[in-house]
């Protein structure tokens, strides 16, 4: 059985290896080497320093020229696990842009150049609508990564998770979550996936996010 902590680290290693860039032109793309540590981390040799934590999820990373955000999903069957991931990833981007654009009193800087949530609480997240450019990368499971199980998920079912939010909300095909963040059905789910969403500042400012955005809630 692995650990909460191999199965993040083995997950984001893989996604610095290789499955960050996922776009046709992908030279102005981050790349990232994994650095031994307590704990290991991401290494993006531009100031953006990513910990092989739960950590590095739903936290908003940025590098000079790209922002950067992880998902992790769960569940018994490797698809439906890869597709939370994705839907993490591409949700955390999201509302996350959204909030340090139009409220950036509601996150911290982290160390490492990420942007997180001071209070983790799904209301504290600006509420909208926003187009984001690009694509996430393809999604790592740790049946090819070496299979884990529910009880070394790195997020639910453990006790000291506390009130973390296992997801953002908005999107349809999201998964549902209870009010402590703990996902439903834990018995059943023994396989993790990861993701990572990018996009390039120049398809996508702060400033385009207050100019394109449809806001519902601030």
């Amino acid at each position: 059985m692995q650990t909460r902590r191999s199965i993040v680290i083995s997950g984001l290693a893989v996604l610095a290896a290789g499955g960050i860039a996922h776009a046709e032109d992908d030279s102005d793309l981050p790349k990232a080497t994994v650095v031994k540590g307590k704990p290991p981390y991401l290494d993006f040799s531009d100031g953006v320093k990513v910990p092989c934590t739960k950590g590095a999820f739903l936290t908003l990373w940025e590098g000079p020229g790209y922002w950067l955000t992880f998902g992790f999903g769960s569940a018994g069957v490797a698809d439906v696990a890869q597709s939370r991931a994705v839907y993490h990833a591409e949700g955390a981007m999201r509302y996350l842009l959204l909030t340090l654009a139009f409220a950036p009193d509601r996150l911290e800087s982290v160390e490492g150049h990420g942007w997180r949530q001071k209070v983790e609480k799904p209301e504290n997240y600006v509420m909208g609508d926003l187009a984001l450019p690009g694509r996430p990368s393809r999604a790592l499971d740790d049946l090819f990564l070496g299979r884990g199980s529910a009880n070394a998920s790195p997020f639910w079912g453990q006790p000291d998770v506390g009130g973390m939010v296992a997801t953002v909300p908005g999107g349809p095909g999201g998964p549902d979550v209870s009010a402590s963040g703990m996902m439903p059905s834990m018995t059943a789910m023994s396989v993790n996936a990861f993701c990572c969403y990018v996009v390039r500042k120049k398809d996508l400012s702060l400033a385009d996010v207050r100019q394109r955005a449809k806001i519902l809630k601030i």
